[in-house]
């Protein structure tokens, strides 16, 4: 595979089976399967290759064995230190001949093909990361990473937070890391749109979305909300937890 100055990506989706406020999440049935099998679908449609990365922990045994029945590469490191489980992915050889790969997190059914797409069409050499301001809905997103960059970095020198969350040492460090954070058109500024899965009142949201149709896109959510909200009030009580 020759992918020399090409924006073709692998997406690598981050999942645990151990979450504390709403374990097994991504394992939950969601319209005509699962959680994680919404993100890998949609994922597909803007990667050349998708990959699930799940820790070692006996919880994710059954992640893995679930990745196995689909058919789904799947890859396990450190629990607590996601950083360097994302960079145990790169362990297949191959991998690396993706100059770019998108961070996703398996609590994101609804994240935008459209959104995703307009992120890949601004990958420069330059750039080391890339990613939409938090003006887009909650869990509609995903975030561009220089491979190059990220295998660069010592996962044992980062911060508590830089390790779990991975990310945050480029968008917290513009002077060191040239970070393209981008703006999104008006229709998607609706930051007060929550579409990611945390808590049972949103788990309770997503099925409901999912009644009204098992193939709905975020962008026909948005025009929902904006038509009635009515139906956002089941987890308008939530509150995303803070990095730091």
């Amino acid at each position: 595979m020759n992918l020399e100055n090409s924006t073709e990506i692998v997406s690598i989706i981050q999942a645990r089976m151990s979450s504390t406020r709403l374990p097994g999440k991504v394992l939950l049935p969601l319209g005509n399967s699962t959680v994680l099998d919404e993100v890998i679908k949609r994922a597909r449609l803007f990667s050349k290759k998708v990959i699930v990365c799940t820790s070692t922990h006996e919880s994710d045994d059954e992640l893995e064995n679930y990745c196995g029945q689909k058919n789904v590469i799947c890859i396990r490191g450190d629990l607590d230190n996601v950083f360097s489980r994302y960079q145990k992915v790169f362990d297949i050889g191959e991998l690396k001949n993706f100059k770019w790969f998108a961070r996703v997190t398996a609590d994101n059914p609804l994240i935008s093909i459209n959104l995703a797409k307009d992120l890949i069409k601004r990958i420069n050499p330059r750039l080391d990361y890339i990613a939409f301001c938090k003006k887009i809905p909650n869990g509609s997103g995903i975030e561009l990473i220089n491979t190059n960059t990220f295998l660069n970095i010592n996962s044992e020198s980062l911060e508590a937070a830089e390790k779990e969350h991975v990310t945050p040492i480029f968008y917290e460090n513009f002077k060191k890391y040239n970070s393209l954070i981008v703006e999104p058109n008006d229709f998607y500024k609706v930051g007060e749109l929550r579409v990611t899965l945390d808590y049972e009142e949103d788990y309770q949201l997503l099925k409901e979305l999912f009644k009204l149709n098992t193939s709905i896109s975020l962008e026909e959510v948005i025009e929902l909300f904006k038509t009635d909200s009515s139906l956002f009030k089941l987890n308008k009580n939530c509150r995303q937890k803070k990095i730091r």
